[in-house]
């Protein structure tokens, strides 16, 4: 019970960067959608897509195996050795990567459709390397249970990258154009509305270099120098979470990397095509929110429990949580989608029915993760380079054979077969190899409530706003059966706070 509640609530204090931060983050996209076009809106899509597999490249599992070996180690000073090590390898191959770009930078952008803009690719470079380099220093505050710092940085950078959204996106073109507006001369003299979607990604790198800059302090131990012994020790572990994350990270952004090579689309058709399934796909993001504050709290928790029974029991309960407020948070999303898909311009609305295909394959994601355990603290990583090469091989194929049919609806379904072969693959080794004791008659009565509850409300389909009537009665009586079921604990929750205030 104490380590649940110490997990709670570091969920929620790195959820002030996670959760709100990414909230506050989130409200750019409708923005977005409001001011360019689909098709404009479909290269931020795609150049983000590709960012995403690049720093899973560049950082190679070390984030991970820092993680699992730092956990172990009581002894201060070999920790800041490890540390050191892991911050100079990902430095490193960043560093490499940088003047290996510059090199072959005109060859990169005509290979990527952008000759006529190398800027975005010069932009993201630099973005990619600096994000992959503070990978290292955020695990670094996760270890030693710095959650305020994490906040406070994570939310502070997130803020300065909304604050040159609003100022390049919005208020320079009103500036630009009025010459009654504040600062109108000033930003005559340096501001270019052809750059366009460019000032998005302007805005992003210098968010990226303030971060790696606030950083820095905890990047001292670093004089601790690269040791080869322990990066021997490092690398193999670190090496299949590679491909895993490599694998991973297919699923998560291949749909949207190789979209307009696979559509048979003209270019601009395509790009817009991607521009409505990637707003679409945020509005489902709106799960992953959650889920990446959870991950980010869950995983030294759980590397910090000492095996046996009550480690098992305490992972079987988490997963159990983690479904309880998946499921809660998908009806909630489903059953508003009227109201939350007005966030998104009028043109991007018509691919909202790929929303609950993608919110499901969320929870999937969540529940993976959950399961991802039994390998890496039993050192038996070559198990998840295995489950996530399965769901790369199905995305690509279905992704191939699917996109040319029914378009970004196939980039949809490709995503939930996916994560759906990696959940069941990864359930059937975990159970044969490193039983977890999950009630799944639980686990599936939420999922199933929640799914008949949203049901109902469709079938009901009141007109106007009746239809949020049935929205928060559905809500509400999944919180009754939430309740209901978890009565005995919710019991012990408010009597432990009762004793803690008296």
């Amino acid at each position: 019970m104490s380590g649940l509640r110490k997990l709670a609530g570091q969920t929620a204090i790195y959820g002030l960067s996670s959760i709100v931060g990414r909230l506050v983050n989130f409200w750019l996209f409708p923005i977005y959608t409001y001011v360019f076009l689909p098709e404009e809106y479909g290269v931020v899509t795609e150049l983000y897509a590709y960012v995403a597999f690049l720093i899973v490249m560049l950082t190679y599992g070390m984030e991970t195996a820092f993680f699992r070996f730092s956990s172990q180690e009581k002894d201060l000073a070999h920790r800041q050795k490890i540390f050191s090590t892991s911050l100079i390898s990902v430095f490193a191959t960043a560093t490499i990567f940088l003047i290996l770009s510059q090199f072959w930078m005109a060859d990169i952008s005509s290979w990527m459709g952008y000759e006529a803009h190398p800027e975005y690719i010069q932009y993201f470079i630099w973005i990619i390397a600096l994000d992959a380099v503070v990978t290292i220093p955020f695990a670094r505050l996760r270890l030693l249970n710095k959650p305020i710092p994490f906040a406070l940085i994570n939310v502070g950078t997130i803020l300065v990258n909304i604050g040159l959204n609003l100022f390049l996106i919005l208020y320079c073109p009103a500036a630009y154009k009025n010459s009654d507006a504040f600062g109108h001369s000033f930003i005559q003299g340096w501001y270019d509305p052809s750059i366009g979607i460019g000032y998005i990604f302007i805005a992003n790198l210098i968010s990226s270099a303030l971060k790696f800059l606030l950083l820095s302090p905890w990047m001292k131990d670093v004089v601790m120098g690269w040791h080869r012994i322990i990066f021997k020790k490092l690398f193999p572990y670190a090496l299949p979470l590679l491909i895993l994350g490599l694998a991973g990270i297919i699923n998560e952004t291949f749909d949207r990397a190789f979209y307009t090579r696979l559509s048979g689309l003209t270019e601009p058709v395509a790009k817009a095509q991607l521009g409505i399934y990637g707003a679409c796909y945020k509005i489902a993001m709106l799960l992953s929110i959650g889920i990446q504050a959870y991950r980010f709290a869950a995983e030294p928790f759980i590397f910090s429990l000492k095996s046996g029974t009550e480690s098992n029991k305490t992972q079987a309960d988490i997963m159990k949580y983690y479904i309880i407020v998946a499921s809660f948070l998908t009806l909630i999303i489903l059953c508003f989608l009227d109201l939350i898909i007005l966030m998104i311009g009028k043109e991007f609305r018509e691919g909202r029915d790929v929303i609950p295909i993608l919110l499901v394959s969320y929870i999937f994601f969540g529940a993976l993760f959950n399961l991802s355990f039994w390998f890496k603290l039993n050192d038996k990583t070559k198990f998840g380079a295995l489950i996530a090469i399965t769901g790369a091989v199905v995305t690509i194929i279905l992704n191939v054979i699917l996109v040319p049919q029914i378009g970004y609806y196939g980039s949809a379904w490709a995503t939930f077969a996916a994560y759906a072969a990696m959940l069941s693959l990864s359930l059937y080794l975990g159970q044969r190899l490193h039983p977890i004791p999950y009630n799944y008659r639980e686990l599936l009565g939420y999922l199933i409530i929640a799914a008949v509850l949203y049901g109902a409300h469709r079938i009901l389909n009141l007109p106007g706003n009746y239809t949020y009537f049935t929205a928060s009665l559905a809500s509400l009586m999944f919180l009754g059966y939430m309740f209901y079921r978890e009565k005995n604990l919710i019991l012990k929750i408010l009597n432990f706070g009762t004793r803690n205030h008296q």
